[in-house]
C-alpha cells in the first residue's frame, strides 16, 4: 500500500504501485538535471589544466605518493608524512596520473570529477529520499490539538532537489575545493550517498540500505580527518528518534490506568528494530574501517597529529584567550557565508565569500526553518551536518578555513534550498491563493546570480594575483618546461637538490624521470645546469639523463667550481609565462659526475632495513659555522615508512651541542623509494650549532633512525657503543685556542723529549715554585703532537721527595679530560694545565716533579726518547724544576 491524496486533500492508502503517482514536474526533471550538470561542469572543468597554472605543496605530496605506489608498489593504509593523511585520494590519483602523466590536470581531474558528480548525486538524494514532510502543522482531532506532518508534496521534492543541486553547482566554495586537487572532495562526495542510503533504510526498514550506508561510512574514514565527525552527526541526529518511545514506555509501565500490553509490545518492537538497524549499519562500517582502526591503534600519534597541530589552544595560554579566539573564529566563519573569504590565497580570492551575499537570506531562512522542525529527522540531520561541519574551522587557526569545514559544503546547499521552500510555506499561510511553483521559480535567478561574480573572482581576479602565482609556484612550471625541452638533446641536466626538493617541481618531473640514487654515473662529454641564480652554494645536485633522475653525492670543490664557471659565463634565462625570470640555464664544459664525494670513513652498521656504509665529516669543528655531514646508505629491504635521521653533535658526556635531524635527501628520495641492494644513497645533513658554542674538546656524531608513525627509534644491530639504537661516529674535535704570547712567555722550553710515538714535551711552567704544605701546585705542560693515537692516554704528575718517594700525585687526561690524545693532530701544540694538591702535613724541604703518559686500562707507560738517543722504558720524566716547601 502507498499513500496518495484524495479530493478532500486527506491522506489515504492505495494498493496501486507508486509509479501511478504523477509528479506535475516530471516533464522538466531531466532537462533541469542536464542544465544543472552543464553549469557545474563549466565551473569544474573550464581551463582546469592552467587555472591556476600550477599546484601547491599538499596536492603535489599526494601526487608523489601516488607515483611512489606506481613505481615501487605497496598498499599503505595511511601516509604518515606531511602531518598524516588518509589513503583513498592517493589511490584515486593513480589511474589519473597514468592517463595524464604528472601534470596539474591529473590531480585536479579527480577532484573536479567528484565535485561534478556530487551535483546530480545531491539531486537524487533530495528528490528520492527526502522525507515526505519538511515541517509540522497544527491539526485538531476531537478535543486534542497536536502537531502532525502535512500530506506528501511531490513537487516540493523536485524544488528541493533542483535548488539544492543548483546551489552546489554554482557555490564558489564548492568550485574552489573541487578544482584544488585536495583530499576533501572524496569525503564530500561520499557523504551524500552515505546519508541518502541511511535515510532510505530508516524509512523502509530494508537492511541492504543500512549495509550500503555503513560500508560508505567506513570508506569515508579513509578520506579526510574532518570526515570523522560524520558518525557524530548521524548519532546526534538519531538520538531523539529513540528518546520518545523510551519515555512513553516508561510512563505507560508505571501508570496502571494506561497499561495496554499490545501497545507496550509494539513500542518495544520498534525500539528493537531500530537498534538492530543501527547494529547492522555499525557492523558494516566497522568491517570497512577495521584496517584503519588497527593502524591508528598501533600508531596512536597519527590519529590526532595533524588535527591537533592547528588547534587554537596550542597557540594561546589561558582559557579566556582560547574562548575569545574561538568566539572570533565563529564570527569569521559566519562572515564566510556573506561577507569575506579565507585569508589564505590558496583557497580563492581573500575578500570573496564562500557563499554569495544574495543567497545568504535563503541560508538563514533554511537554517531557522530546519531548527523549527527539529523533530523531523531530515531537518535535524541537515542542521547538525552543517553546524558540526563548521566546528573544525572554529577550533583551529586560520579561520575561516574552507578545507577544514568542507564537510559543511553539502548541507549549506541543502539549507539554501530549504530557505525558499520554508518561505513559500509561510507565505501560503498568509495568502493561500499564492502559487508555490511560481514563488519557488523566483528563487532560481537569485541562486544563479553569483555565476558571473564567481567567474570573475576565480578565473580573472584570483589567478592574476601575485600571491596566487607565488603560492602555486608558476616558476616550477617554467623549469619543468625547460627541462623537458632540453632533455631531448642527450646531454645530462643538473638541478640543485634544494630546487627539486620543492614538491611541485618534483611531481612534474617524476613522470618523465624515474628516480634512483648512486655514488657515480658514466660521464658525458658535456652537460647543462639549471640554477635559481648565478652564485649558488649548493653542493648536492640531481642528474637528469635518459629518463632517469640520479641523486648523486655532494660535489667536491672542483665540481663546484665547474658549476660556478658555467653559471658566470653565457646563460639563458628561464621565464614564466608572465616573463618573470626564475632560473638560469648554462652549458658546462664537462660532466660534474666525475667530481662527487666518495665515502672517506667506511662504516658497517644496520638499522633494521637500512645499512650505513660510510660517512664524510670534518674532523675539526668550526664553532662559527655549521657542520656538513654526508651519510652513505644502502637499503637491505623495502621500506614502507619514510624514516628520519636523528643526527646530533654530542660530547663525551652525551650533551647535545648541535642538531642535524632531517629526512635523507628530504622529499626528493625518501626511504620508501630506496631499492634494496641497488641504490646507494648519499644524504647530506647540516648540523646547526646551538647558541652556546662547543668548547674545545672531543665530540661525536650521534646517529639514529627514527620511525615517525611508530614514534620510536629503529634498533641498531652489532653496536660497539652499547647503545640499542644510536651509533656514535667520530671522534671530532673543537680545537684549542691558539697559545697567547703571554702564555708562551711563561713556558720554559726544554729539549724535545718524545713520549712513545704520541707527542713531545716542548716546555713547561710552574706558577709558584715555593709553596706551603697543603697548597696546590699549578703546572702547565706544552705538548706537540706527533701522531693521532688510537687510544686515550692519561697524564700523570708525581711530586717526589729527595729519596724519589711519591708524596703527591695527579692523574687526568689532557686539558682536564676535555682534550684526549685521540683527537690530537700532528704538529698541534696543546697547552695542558694541571693542579696538583699537596698534603697539609707535607714536611718542609725540596721536591721535584715527574710526568709521563700511560694507558689507564693497562697501566702501560709510554717510553721516553731523549734528543741524545737515550731511551727510558720506565716512562717517567723528572722535570728540571725544584719545588720548595716551607
Amino acid at each position: 500500500m502507498i499513500s496518495r491524496l484524495n479530493s478532500g486533500n486527506t491522506l489515504v492508502h492505495s494498493p496501486s504501485s507508486q509509479s501511478k503517482i504523477q509528479n506535475p514536474k516530471s516533464k522538466i526533471i531531466w532537462p533541469a538535471i542536464i542544465l544543472i550538470i552543464l553549469i557545474a561542469f563549466f565551473f569544474r572543468f573550464y581551463r582546469l589544466a592552467d587555472h591556476p597554472l600550477g599546484i601547491f605543496f599538499d596536492p603535489a605530496i599526494n601526487g608523489l605518493d601516488a607515483v611512489r605506489l606506481m613505481q615501487r608498489g605497496g598498499h599503505p593504509i595511511f601516509f604518515p608524512a606531511n602531518g598524516g593523511r588518509e589513503p583513498l585520494f592517493v589511490y584515486l590519483l593513480i589511474p589519473s596520473i597514468w592517463l595524464f602523466n604528472t601534470t596539474p590536470f591529473a590531480i585536479r581531474a579527480v577532484t573536479a570529477t567528484l565535485s561534478l558528480l556530487s551535483v546530480p548525486l545531491l539531486f537524487a538524494f533530495l528528490y528520492r529520499v527526502t522525507p515526505q514532510y519538511l515541517h509540522y502543522r497544527q491539526e485538531r482531532r476531537g478535543e486534542e490539538s497536536k502537531m502532525v506532518p502535512p500530506p506528501p508534496q511531490p513537487a516540493a521534492h523536485f524544488w528541493l532537489a533542483a535548488l539544492g543541486s543548483l546551489a552546489l553547482a554554482v557555490s564558489y566554495w564548492a568550485i574552489v575545493t573541487g578544482r584544488l586537487g585536495l583530499r576533501t572532495e572524496p569525503a564530500i562526495f561520499l557523504s551524500i550517498p552515505t546519508f541518502w542510503f541511511f535515510l532510505k533504510g530508516w524509512s523502509n526498514g530494508q537492511k541492504r540500505w543500512f549495509i550500503l550506508s555503513g560500508l560508505l561510512m567506513g570508506l569515508i574514514g579513509y578520506t579526510y580527518s574532518s570526515a570523522r565527525l560524520l558518525p557524530v552527526v548521524l548519532a546526534l541526529a538519531l538520538l531523539p528518534e529513540f528518546l520518545p518511545p523510551l519515555v512513553n514506555l516508561r510512563f505507560t509501565i508505571y501508570d496502571l490506568r494506561l497499561l495496554h500490553l499490545p501497545k507496550i509490545a509494539n513500542r518495544k518492537s520498534k525500539i528493537q528494530n531500530r537498534i538492530i538497524r543501527l547494529l547492522i549499519f555499525t557492523l558494516a562500517a566497522a568491517i570497512v574501517y577495521l584496517p584503519m582502526m588497527w593502524y591508528l591503534y598501533t600508531h596512536p600519534a597519527q590519529f590526532t597529529a595533524r588535527a591537533f597541530s592547528v588547534m587554537v589552544w596550542n597557540f594561546l595560554d589561558t582559557p579566556a584567550d582560547i574562548a575569545a579566539e574561538m568566539g572570533r573564529n565563529a564570527l569569521r566563519v559566519a562572515g564566510f557565508f556573506c561577507c569575506a573569504g579565507s585569508p589564505n590565497p590558496l583557497f580563492g580570492l581573500p575578500e570573496y565569500p564562500g557563499s554569495h551575499p544574495a543567497v545568504a537570506p535563503f541560508l538563514l531562512i533554511g537554517l531557522v526553518g530546519a531548527l523549527k522542525n527539529w523533530r523531523l529527522l531530515f531537518p535535524r540531520l541537515v542542521v547538525l551536518w552543517w553546524f558540526i561541519g563548521l566546528v573544525p574551522s572554529i577550533i583551529t587557526i586560520e579561520a575561516p578555513h574552507p578545507l577544514r569545514m568542507a564537510m559543511a559544503i553539502v548541507p549549506t546547499a541543502i539549507l539554501i534550498a530549504l530557505g525558499p521552500i520554508y518561505l513559500t510555506q509561510w507565505l501560503k499561510t498568509k495568502r493561500p491563493n499564492i502559487t508555490s511553483n511560481r514563488l519557488l521559480l523566483l528563487a532560481i535567478p537569485v541562486i544563479l546570480l553569483p555565476i558571473f561574480n564567481n567567474s570573475a573572482a576565480y578565473f580573472s581576479r584570483w589567478t592574476n594575483l601575485q600571491s596566487t602565482r607565488g603560492a602555486f609556484d608558476y616558476g616550477a612550471i617554467a623549469i619543468r618546461d625547460a627541462v623537458l625541452a632540453y632533455a631531448d638533446e642527450g646531454a645530462p641536466i643538473y638541478l640543485p637538490l634544494s630546487r627539486l626538493n620543492d614538491s611541485t617541481l618534483l611531481f612534474y618531473l617524476s613522470g618523465s624521470f624515474r628516480r634512483q640514487a648512486a655514488l657515480t654515473a658514466p660521464a658525458a662529454e658535456t652537460s647543462l645546469v639549471i640554477s635559481p641564480g648565478k652564485n649558488i652554494r649548493d653542493t648536492v645536485w640531481v642528474r637528469l639523463h635518459n629518463h632517469t633522475a640520479t641523486i648523486l653525492p655532494p660535489l667536491t670543490g672542483q665540481g663546484q667550481q665547474l658549476v660556478q664557471a658555467a653559471l658566470t659565463g653565457n646563460t639563458t634565462p628561464i621565464r614564466t609565462a608572465e616573463g618573470e625570470p626564475v632560473a638560469l640555464l648554462a652549458r658546462q664544459a664537462a660532466d660534474p659526475v666525475g667530481f662527487v664525494e666518495q665515502p672517506k670513513h667506511s662504516l658497517e652498521a644496520s638499522f633494521g632495513p637500512v645499512d650505513l656504509i660510510g660517512a664524510n665529516y670534518p674532523m675539526v669543528i668550526d664553532p662559527l659555522n655549521d657542520l656538513p655531514v654526508t651519510l652513505f646508505w644502502q637499503a637491505n629491504a623495502q621500506m614502507g615508512n619514510e624514516y628520519d635521521v636523528l643526527l646530533r653533535l654530542v660530547d663525551d658526556n652525551r650533551r647535545v651541542w648541535g642538531n642535524g635531524d632531517g629526512r635523507p635527501t628530504n622529499w626528493v628520495y625518501p626511504t620508501t623509494f630506496w631499492r634494496p641492494d641497488l641504490d646507494k644513497v648519499a644524504a647530506q645533513h647540516t648540523i646547526t650549532l646551538g647558541p652556546e658554542l662547543p668548547q674545545p674538546g672531543r665530540y661525536w656524531l650521534a646517529l639514529s633512525i627514527f620511525d615517525p608513525p611508530l614514534n620510536r627509534r629503529i634498533a641498531l644491530t652489532a653496536n660497539p657503543d652499547d647503545s640499542p639504537d644510536t651509533l656514535f661516529i667520530g671522534p671530532l674535535k673543537a680545537p684549542l685556542p691558539a697559545i697567547t704570547p703571554a702564555e708562551a712567555k711563561q713556558i720554559t722550553p726544554v729539549q724535545p723529549i718524545t713520549m712513545g710515538e704520541v707527542a713531545q714535551l716542548a716546555g713547561f711552567a710552574v706558577d709558584k715554585p715555593t709553596i706551603e704544605p697543603g697548597e696546590s701546585i699549578q703546572l702547565s705542560l706544552l705538548w706537540q703532537a706527533l701522531t693521532t693515537p688510537e687510544v686515550d692516554y692519561t697524564v700523570f704528575i708525581h711530586l717526589l721527595d729527595s729519596n724519589n718517594n711519591l708524596v703527591a700525585g695527579h692523574d687526568t687526561q689532557p686539558v682536564g679530560g676535555r682534550y684526549p690524545t685521540t683527537i690530537w693532530t700532528p704538529d698541534e701544540r696543546i697547552l695542558d694545565k694541571h693542579t696538583l694538591s699537596t698534603p697539609g702535613n707535607l714536611p718542609a724541604g725540596q721536591y721535584r716533579l715527574a710526568i709521563g703518559l700511560y694507558h689507564q686500562p693497562t697501566g702501560q707507560r709510554l717510553p721516553l726518547h731523549f734528543p741524545n738517543g737515550r731511551a727510558d722504558s720506565e716512562g717517567r720524566l723528572v722535570l728540571d724544576q725544584k719545588i720548595l716547601v716551607q
